[in-house]
């Protein structure tokens, strides 16, 4: 039975996990960290669609697992929640998305998004551990693979910013295979494996740049949309336009799940979700929020 382990959020389509405030123009942020500005997802939102999905799925311990539907959801009951055995962390920033001038698209990392995910591997107590943090100046970026770059000290372009490209360490290349490895979803048993592309994208072109500089890139490249509502008869606007932030596509999070309760099995309950796609934050019928699940379990106790 196992009571830790780890689940991975790869985003299929650009997520909102809706802020409570407006920052600036954005009139519906994503939700982000008080202390780093990094984007996240809390865990009670996760937990929701977790839930959600499971229903979906047909599981016949939902409530035993996350609890039972909140008071007024059902016609005719209205008597208190009971709490599940299932414990959802909150979704914590892995890799995000930004444009590169070379390859499209690169995803970039920081020392602060790889030592948290190292410390939920610790607690996790996956099977194979984590590799050393590497780290990097400001003004540099350290790429996984040397394809990035001719001779160090060049520029490379990561989103609007032209950083000194450093030599290949060792240590992020053998982080970039472990991500590739671990956080995407496995290669079906038989046929093609949709992943293929995405899991050599990611062993060669991970970006490290300092924590700095990954607060700034997920703040200018997530993903901004003007909406408006019209007049139905007049094609007209009738309110708006409203900003609402998005995290976009191919963003890579992940959350510790643990069981509160000894008789809780957390390795039945992520092998279930393991290879799923869940519907998670706002804009749901606009085709957002889909994310695809990886269950990472750890040692059995």
């Amino acid at each position: 039975m196992g009571d830790c382990g780890l689940l991975f959020f790869y985003a299929e389509s650009a997520v909102h996990p809706g802020g409570s405030d407006s920052v600036g123009v954005v009139d519906l942020p994503v939700q982000r960290e008080s202390t780093t500005r990094l984007p996240t997802m809390w865990g009670q939102s996760a937990k929701g669609a977790l839930r959600d999905l499971a229903g979906e799925l047909g599981w016949p311990d939902v409530e035993e697992v996350f609890g039972s539907a909140p008071p007024g959801s059902r016609p005719g009951r209205d008597e208190p929640p009971t709490p599940g055995w299932l414990a959802v962390g909150d979704l914590r920033l892995v890799a995000f998305p930004v444009p590169t001038l070379w390859k499209t698209f690169a995803w970039v990392t920081s020392p602060l998004l790889l030592a948290r995910q190292a410390r939920l591997a610790r607690l996790a107590q996956v099977a194979e551990p984590t590799p050393p943090i590497p780290t990097v100046n400001d003004d540099e970026v350290m790429p996984a693979d040397a394809g990035w770059y001719r001779e160090v000290g060049d520029k490379v372009a990561v989103g609007e910013y032209d950083l000194a490209s450093v030599a290949v360490d060792g240590e992020l290349t053998r982080w970039a295979q472990w991500l590739a490895d671990h956080a995407l979803p496995e290669a079906p048993a038989e046929g093609e494996d949709p992943f293929a592309h995405f899991r050599s994208k990611l062993k060669t072109d991970l970006l490290l740049v300092s924590d700095a500089q990954m607060t700034a890139l997920t703040e200018e490249y997530a993903e901004v949309v003007p909406r408006v509502q019209l007049k139905e008869e007049e094609k007209t606007v009738r309110r708006g336009p409203w900003y609402t932030e998005y995290l976009p596509a191919e963003t890579l999070l992940c959350s510790l799940l643990r069981a509160c309760t000894p008789a809780g099995d957390v390795d039945d309950v992520g092998g279930r979700l393991d290879g799923e796609i869940l519907v998670a934050g706002g804009d749901e019928t606009l085709g957002k929020g889909l994310m695809w699940l990886r269950w990472l379990g750890g040692v059995q106790r």
